[in-house]
């Protein structure tokens, strides 16, 4: 192939001099033969084979090191090496263009290329399990000019079509960010709204004025008043000491004291300004924290505040709300021309979201399930998450329609909630369990606030099926289905049936300080929750009835109390604990002195919810059969003759004889 014609004007030492150089001489194909300090791979196989034909850079990590104080490639290079462990960067350091990995072949992107230390290359990690991905610690050469208007870049020619972003960030960035993002939604995707109308705004908002030397102030919208106005997803992080109160209310409505605010606020205020908006909603400046009943009404308005927002700003990285999100500084570039750079590959989208503060955070799931659009603000790149796929500014196109990690799971289900209810579709409760599935993975700081959080959630739900009734967190339509949860397990890669084994993994539960809801609910405890509705279906189960003594279609109720009547298939039986304390899996039999092997006396994959080291007696009601297995709740017997839920089982290969088992009411509270 023919060389691709390039002058390099940045600030390069002479080895990343040469290695661009040649990179584009090559066009970024392998060679036949190569010039010094070139390396081609030899014809037996070892095991640096699979890096494939590397340029020799620095001797050592040191001389990485002092050469990236001049040369702007180095420095690109040891920012991102310097965070691998000491053990990672023995020997001298190679450049990779041409590396293979395993079923996916060699890599293809053009522009790509690995770094790593030759003696560690057996120790160095790969990061993302998803296939096709592109390894930890690689470098991508990409375009610092947008393309020309219609042009089209073959998808392999990664170095013409992927963007370079920027170093720093400022407000003409936000803006033309934002702007060719929304342009992009209206013009090319039919589940994004055409234009950016103004919307109803909240009871209250801070006003920033026409222009930054305006005094900001506490605005307390009339009825009706529409405008456009963006709202922050953040985390508090503890204590706010500049929150809004009764007290201090009618004077925030002259001036709010602009170097008394967070630094996260102040980041909010900027990005507000830079996209041209007039006003902000930030929970604790414009909901009165002192008050129970302001708290309440304003609470039950997420849906409208969040929904109705131009742009939600998300400040993804920062864990508190003191730390801030606006970095001057956010990733090193190396300039290659006015044309080129090179800079780091960033992680994989669902690898990276996982492990955001802000995703952790339990009251952020629905504040993302309604927004749209979403401005993601990261640690190093801006992202944009609309009806229709996940955006990165480094130039990446999520839509994570096969991706069954539990981050790119929460994308499908908000597209399809999202979408749903602003056409007016209705939905299946399906849709409801997958949700509770990813919020059961979240986090917070007060734990009654685990049903408040999901109120505005619920709210949009109840939109597409008016007639449903919600109690404690799920759907009383639906009570059957929504009471089959258990403790999240690891499903392992490959593995062709779902279902529980003896040597899962199993996500711990935990139960909240005071008691917060049935113990039928998944909200009665914290942790990683599977819905096995979504994996089964057979419901051999009777509901009698549903009689709730707080919380139906009360959204914001923090502690529901109820019972549920099931009529079903019941039996005493005994669960035995497993004898590897390493393990949490259990197995039902009639008797004590059952053997847990016999499975015409066995009912095997028990998860206790809690207490899963000790045997005992309890009760077991069936409520689904499919293919041989048997889905059933656990549950011990109080002195009232009522029930309590403390386990589930999902038995497979089911032997047991079903007369063992008699028709019984069952009163779980």
């Amino acid at each position: 192939m023919s060389p691709i014609p390039l002058t390099i004007t940045g600030t390069l030492c002479e080895l990343c001099h040469q290695f661009v150089s040649n990179l584009f001489s090559f066009n970024f194909t392998r060679q036949d033969t190569y010039p010094a300090p070139w390396l081609p791979i030899g014809r037996d196989w070892t095991p640096e084979r699979i890096w494939g034909d590397t340029f020799h850079h620095h001797e050592t990590f040191n001389s990485l090191a002092e050469s990236a104080k001049t040369c702007e490639l180095c420095n690109v290079l040891h920012a991102d090496l310097s965070s691998m462990d000491q053990a990672l960067c023995q020997g001298w350091l190679g450049l990779y263009p041409f590396w293979s990995a395993g079923r996916v072949g060699e890599n293809k992107q053009r522009g790509h290329f690995r770094a790593g230390f030759r003696e560690s290359l057996q120790k160095m990690p790969w990061g993302s399990s998803k296939i096709g991905s592109v390894p930890l610690h690689s470098f991508r050469i990409c375009r610092r000019v947008p393309l020309k208007e219609g042009e089209e870049v073959h998808w392999l020619d990664a170095y013409r079509r992927l963007p370079a972003v920027s170093a720093n960030l400022h407000s003409r960035d936000i803006l033309q960010r934002v702007t060719t993002w929304q342009q992009e939604c209206c013009r090319d995707h039919k589940d994004c709204p055409n234009d950016t109308p103004a919307s109803e705004l909240p009871t209250r908002v801070l006003d920033l004025g026409e222009d930054a030397s305006d005094p900001i102030r506490l605005y307390e919208s009339q009825k009706g008043e529409k405008a456009r106005y963006t709202a922050l997803s953040h985390c508090w992080g503890g204590v706010i000491l500049s929150v809004t109160t009764t007290v201090n209310r009618e004077a925030r409505k002259k001036s709010v004291n602009f170097d008394e605010l967070p630094q996260n606020f102040k980041d909010a205020i900027h990005f507000t300004r830079a996209l041209g908006i007039r006003y902000l909603w930030i929970d604790a400046l414009c909901i009165m924290q002192d008050s129970k009943s302001d708290w309440g009404n304003e609470a039950a308005k997420m849906q409208s505040v969040y929904a109705g927002a131009t742009v939600v700003i998300s400040a993804l990285d920062a864990p508190a709300s003191a730390v801030g999100f606006l970095k001057p500084n956010r990733v090193p570039l190396a300039v290659i021309n006015d044309e080129y750079a090179v800079q780091k590959v960033f992680r994989e989208i669902n690898d990276y979201l996982v492990e955001c503060p802000l995703v952790r955070r339990g009251w952020c799931m629905q504040e993302r399930l309604l927004a749209n659009p979403i401005l993601h603000v990261g640690q190093e790149q801006l992202f944009w998450e609309c009806h229709t796929e996940f955006k990165c500014e480094d130039g990446r196109k999520v839509t994570a329609e096969s991706d069954g990690h539990v981050t790119a799971e929460f994308m499908n289900i908000r597209k399809r909630i999202g979408v749903s209810a602003a056409k007016g579709t209705e939905l299946d409760f399906r849709a409801w369990y997958r949700l509770l599935e990813e919020y059961s993975t979240r986090q917070f700081t007060v734990s009654s606030d685990k049903l408040p959080a999901l109120a505005g959630a619920a709210a949009l739900f109840k939109s597409t099926k008016p007639t449903a009734t919600y109690v404690a967190g799920i759907w009383k339509e639906d009570i059957a289905a929504g009471l089959l949860w258990c403790a999240h397990y690891d499903h392992m890669p490959g593995r062709k049936v779902w279902g529980i084994s003896y040597t899962d993994r199993i996500s711990k539960l935990s139960a909240p300080p005071q008691i917060r809801a049935p113990s039928w609910s998944w909200a009665a405890l914290d942790g990683y929750t599977d819905f096995w509705a979504l994996r089964t279906g057979g419901f051999v189960v009777e509901v009698l009835g549903v009689t709730m003594g707080a919380g139906e279609n009360e959204l914001t109720e923090a502690f529901p109390t109820g019972t549920v009547k099931l009529r079903g298939s019941v039996a005493q039986m005994f669960y035995h604990a497993p004898s590897d304390l390493s393990l949490d899996v259990g197995t039902l039999t009639f008797s004590e002195t059952d053997f847990v092997d016999d499975k015409s006396v066995a009912l095997s994959s028990c998860v206790m919810d809690l207490d899963r080291r000790t045997s005992r007696i309890c009760w077991v009601v069936i409520m689904s059969k499919a293919n041989g297995s048997w889905y059933s709740l656990v549950l011990d017997r109080l002195d009232n003759r009522s029930y309590r839920r403390i386990g589930m089982c999902t038995a497979h290969g089911v032997s047991v004889d079903p007369g063992r088992f008699e028709t019984q009411d069952v009163d779980i509270i």
